[in-house]
């Protein structure tokens, strides 16, 4: 009996120091929890103040109050506003180039026919209301866009198809053999893409490079259909470069930081995909993805700051450190958009920008030699600088005489010389150059 009492006295002083264990592990673990709580949340709360003493913005409130305009400034916002809200699109049956639903594109150098003439004459008759307030929003230096910049902008869908209007009537002029009238549309097409200069988000930042390769579009089509003077000429490349000059990846990068730190704080922002993001709202989660996105946005901006030539790359190298994080790092993974195909983009706009800038050099060295050049160095240094330079191989932009004309281009994504192959020429898949085409 004696033996029998001292072994449950065993049994139970076991059964006591394993629940002591337990107990201990979890008190233990709850207390090293709660260190990494206090961690990551001070963590998060340091990286926000060197944000603000950096003089950035840590939100959209915060970013809607640094664009705010004085009182009394004349602000282009509410005329272009205006223009959109008097946008007509043409008929649906309709044969409009770029704004239509159906069309067919006008080929370079060929004029408009007759039918496809007639339905551009009623759409731009359709639209003369939008386009003088283009004209007259385009004549004031600052835009700033006054709305909720939680919920996005309203407008961008209304404000792409005025640039495609005006790129309508730019090509409408031309083959009328205008060219004042050109260089107005143009003038005022790339102003309506640059009102954007202030938006949060990357999306206001991508329509404004699609809107100034459309702009450039048109420019190129009305190069192979009609002359220009020397002082119009001046005046395009005048234009297209302050749109280069405000076209700025690593403000696009820091507003874009904004929009991510509001959407880790309130995921509903995201709409439908944020309502299943009940995760980022568990304790420590919040403050580690404030950690990560930070951390991630500032590698973001420092690799937009960089020489176009090495942008690129740098992004790529971001994407793979991102894609090597562990499951603690949720909040990045799913909020990050695909940063290396902005830089791409923002790259490619640079380029074009620059072949745009070198025809119209281009075409002054015609009107003062009465040819065109056999080679770029002969437009140095009267007509452009020094060649420039593709950002995507850092080699001079590539150039290609066809008599009358001739072809620009930018090897563009992949980084190999395609021999100037726009992707019109090639199969679905195959690998084409960003050119700019002149056929007169």
């Amino acid at each position: 009996m004696h033996h029998d009492s001292d072994s449950g006295n065993r049994g139970g002083q076991f059964k006591l120091k394993v629940r002591h264990v337990i107990l201990a592990v979890f008190v233990a673990l709850l207390g090293a929890a709660i260190v990494y709580i206090g961690l990551v949340s001070s963590g998060a709360n340091r990286r926000l103040e060197a944000l603000r003493a950096a003089g950035q913005p840590t939100s959209l409130a915060e970013l809607a109050l640094r664009n705010k305009l004085p009182l009394g400034m004349e602000n282009a916002a509410p005329v272009y506003e205006s223009a959109f809200a008097a946008f007509v699109p043409p008929p649906e049956d309709a044969n409009v180039p770029y704004v239509g639903r159906k069309y067919e594109s006008p080929r370079r150098g060929v004029a408009l026919s007759e039918p496809v003439a007639k339905a551009v004459v009623d759409c731009l008759a359709a639209n003369e209301k939008c386009l003088a307030l283009l004209r007259e929003a385009a004549a004031i230096p600052i835009c700033r866009y006054d709305y909720d910049y939680r919920q996005g902008y309203p407008h961008l869908s209304s404000l792409r198809s005025c640039v495609l209007l005006l790129r309508l009537a730019d090509v409408h002029y031309a083959s009328k053999g205008d060219p004042n009238a050109v260089v107005t549309c143009i003038k005022n097409a790339l102003s309506v893409g640059d009102s954007l200069q202030n938006e949060p988000q990357l999306i206001s930042y991508l329509v404004r490079v699609a809107c100034t390769g459309a702009t450039i579009g048109g420019l190129e089509q009305a190069l192979s259909l009609t002359t220009f003077m020397d002082s119009q000429l001046k005046d395009l490349d005048a234009a297209l470069a302050a749109t280069g000059e405000r076209i700025d990846l690593v403000q696009a990068m820091t507003t874009e930081q904004c929009y991510m730190i509001d959407c880790v704080r309130d995921p509903s922002m995201l709409g439908e995909m944020g309502r299943g993001l009940v995760i980022f709202k568990f304790p420590g989660v919040q403050s580690q993805g404030l950690i990560d996105i930070v951390d991630y946005m500032n590698a973001c901006v420092e690799a937009a700051g960089l020489p176009r030539t090495q942008r690129v790359a740098r992004f790529r190298e971001i994407a793979t450190r991102l894609e090597k994080l562990s499951f603690l790092h949720i909040v990045v993974k799913v909020l990050s958009p695909a940063m290396v195909r902005i830089a791409e983009l923002d790259s490619r706009a640079y380029a074009h920008l620059w072949l745009a800038r070198t025809a119209t050099a281009i075409e002054r060295y015609r009107l003062a030699a009465g040819k065109i050049p056999d080679r770029l160095d002969d437009l140095v240094p009267k007509y452009i600088e020094q060649v420039p330079i593709d950002p995507f191989d850092g080699q001079p932009i590539r150039y290609r005489r066809t008599e009358p004309g001739y072809v620009l281009w930018s090897v563009t994504d992949d980084g190999k010389d395609n021999g100037g192959k726009e992707r019109e020429e090639v199969g679905k898949g195959e690998p084409y150059d960003l050119c700019f085409i002149v056929t007169r």
